[in-house]
């Protein structure tokens, strides 16, 4: 007999105050949806946490750092990447990527906060008594429709799933799948395999198995978890891809590739009107519990979040 998957399910959010707009109305929406019962976990970057304590004061939520999630040394190098990072901007930040692909020097884009708020997930999925941990980005609004039970069965270990051929794939989702491969090994892909391509959110980590890949980890590199991590190449990393392949390769539990047919994503967010009108329509189907109000903080559009934000917030406070 299959013995049960067991389940204490938390809610994990890594933000920073980028994404505070975004945050306001995840967090207005979970409150009044089937999953308000759970622990949500939001850990920010610890020179933000003055923006976000007063969500510290709500039901269930635990508020958390950088400082108290990251080992000490990378935290310490994510304070100066963003330093810096702030004083070159985006066009000299990647500039200063692609030179630590290709020569391996400087250091610090290996600490950005895309890098770092990915080990943040890792460590708290990996942490006792965790046994599912949903991620949730900022930029996901929760429906009234959501439940639990869209991540968890206690006969399987949960995890969404869309199939491509790896021959089909280019850009960074390749490279994403290549290194995830490498790092979970051993053996190649073949092109016509298909491979897991869901690297959004809401995505759901069981403990048990991150466990065993962070174990992994360590065993082939020789060197804690993260440092391997942090010592692959710039944005060439992905904690779903390799979570997804460990699975794939070394679970020995059953696995349900469950289909992300529950979540809707809006892409373009420049009309404010447009946007509410959507949303509002989409709390009305059953069949939707996600939807995802894709994020702009990265500066490559000048529409701000806040001329829909405010206006879904006054909205579903009054539902």
């Amino acid at each position: 007999m299959t013995a049960a998957i067991p389940s204490n399910p938390i809610l994990l959010t890594p933000t920073w105050a980028g994404d505070l707009e975004h945050f306001r109305l995840l967090r207005a929406s979970l409150a009044r949806s089937p999953l308000a019962g759970l622990k949500h976990h939001v850990v920010v970057q610890t020179e933000d946490r003055y923006l976000f304590d007063a969500y510290a004061e709500e039901p269930n939520v635990v508020l958390r750092t950088t400082a108290e999630v990251l080992p000490a040394d990378v935290e310490r190098e994510r304070i100066k990447a963003r330093h810096i990072s702030a004083r070159t901007g985006r066009h000299l930040t990647r500039i200063s990527g692609s030179l630590r692909r290709t020569l391996g020097w400087p250091r610090w884009p290996a600490y950005t906060g895309w890098h770092t708020q990915q080990l943040c997930k890792l460590a708290v999925a990996s942490e006792a008594g965790h046994d599912t941990t949903i991620v949730l980005d900022s930029d996901v609004v929760v429906t009234p429709s959501a439940q639990v039970d869209d991540f968890q069965t206690t006969e399987a270990v949960v995890c969404f799933a869309q199939w491509q051929p790896l021959g089909e794939l280019s850009g960074k989702v390749r490279k994403w799948v290549d290194n995830a491969a490498k790092l979970t090994g051993p053996g190649k892909l073949t092109e016509d395999q298909p491979v897991n391509t869901y690297f959004d959110t809401p995505f759901v980590f069981d403990g048990t198995a991150v466990n065993g890949m962070l174990q992994h980890l360590e065993q082939q590199s020789g060197r804690p978890w993260w440092q391997h991590l942090l010592n692959q190449p710039p944005r060439r990393w992905s904690e779903f891809g390799l979570y997804k392949q460990y699975l794939a390769r070394h679970e020995t539990r059953p696995v349900q590739w469950r289909a992300p047919d529950l979540m809707h994503y809006i892409f373009d967010t420049r009309d404010a009107t447009a946007v509410v009108q959507q949303v509002k329509a989409l709390f009305e189907r059953p069949d939707i519990h996600y939807i995802t109000l894709h994020s702009q903080s990265s500066g490559k559009h000048d529409w701000n979040a806040r001329d829909f934000t405010d206006l879904l917030l006054e909205w579903i406070t009054t539902q």
